[in-house]
């Protein structure tokens, strides 16, 4: 993302401030998992493939 306006912010920004979580550390034993947002359930996957789908 770029600085084009106040909303977002510019890639040095989001480099400095980015957490970076291991998928086996999120996912656990599982291939899901549900996540809330803004009121709305989604639902993170690993595929047979060992892809990562995010679906609502």
């Amino acid at each position: 993302m770029t600085k084009e306006n106040n909303h977002f912010s510019t890639r040095e920004v989001e480099k400095t401030n980015t957490k970076l979580v291991d998928s086996k550390e999120l996912m656990g034993k599982s291939n899901y998992l549900d996540i809330a947002h803004e009121g709305e359930v989604y639902r993170l996957r690993i595929t047979k493939y060992r892809k990562l789908i995010l679906t609502k």
